[in-house]
């Protein structure tokens, strides 16, 4: 059952990071860079309000980077951090449920 945790903390960043490399090599293969990119957005949709509050660079470079960390890393780490929080919940709960139910009346 621990491995299908750390799978699944680990899953945003194999996510993150498969999109990130279509998107890199999606001119040699002839994919359709804007079905990427639509992954992608699709991805970080759920964090869109982030996207109000990163300033925008002037620089090309630092452009693309703060685009590609807002939109596929920074929703990674925010989707693992979710699913931490849930498994710490659920185990607190357990927890509780176990200890009150050693308790004598």
């Amino acid at each position: 059952m621990i491995w299908i945790k750390r799978l699944l903390l680990v899953l945003p960043f194999v996510i993150a990071a498969l999109l990130n490399i279509l998107t890199a090599v999606s001119d040699r293969f002839q994919l359709r860079r804007e079905h990427i990119a639509a992954y992608g957005f699709l991805f970080s949709s759920p964090w869109a309000w982030l996207l109000d509050w990163v300033p925008n660079p002037h620089n090309g470079t630092l452009q693309g980077l703060t685009t590609n960390l807002i939109v596929l890393w920074v929703p990674a780490v925010l989707y693992s951090a979710c699913l931490w929080l849930l498994f710490r919940g659920i185990r607190s709960v357990r927890a509780r449920r176990s200890i009150s139910r050693q308790v004598p009346d």
